[in-house]
């Protein structure tokens, strides 16, 4: 297991197994409405990268990958469960939070005033 990582298994409401699931951020946002870019390996065969943490008006939500079609954004790979969805945008609050910790940690040791975000190290938690 990597530095700052954590494992999780992600399960159903009847608690069968899904897979296990590690977030990783790989950098903060800058402020904005974006809190962080991350990405997730799926039972430690599968990666996902670009997904985005970001603040909406109900509170966080977890972005996935899309591209840009004539109706619209589409995403290019997503769960198909609304539970599935939540464990994970969870789970990226949560890896977004340590992360962010983190980071305030090292700032107040070095002594900068103002966080320099899109320099993050990666910092990983996974589900399960």
């Amino acid at each position: 297991m990597k530095k700052n990582e954590t494992k999780t298994i992600i399960k159903t409401e009847n608690n069968s197994v899904i897979l296990p699931v590690t977030m990783r951020v790989h950098s903060l946002g800058d402020g904005g409405t974006k809190l962080a870019n991350l990405s997730v390996n799926l039972g430690g065969a599968f990666v996902v990268r670009g997904l985005r943490l970001m603040e909406g008006k109900n509170g966080p939500f977890l972005n996935f990958p899309s591209y840009k079609g004539r109706d619209g954004y589409t995403d290019i790979c997503f769960p198909l469960s609304a539970e599935l969805r939540q464990q994970m945008t969870d789970q990226a609050v949560e890896t977004y939070r340590q992360a962010l910790a983190q980071h305030q940690s090292q700032q107040m040791e070095t002594g900068m005033e103002e966080p320099q975000y899109e320099q993050e190290p990666v910092i990983g938690m996974q589900m399960g």
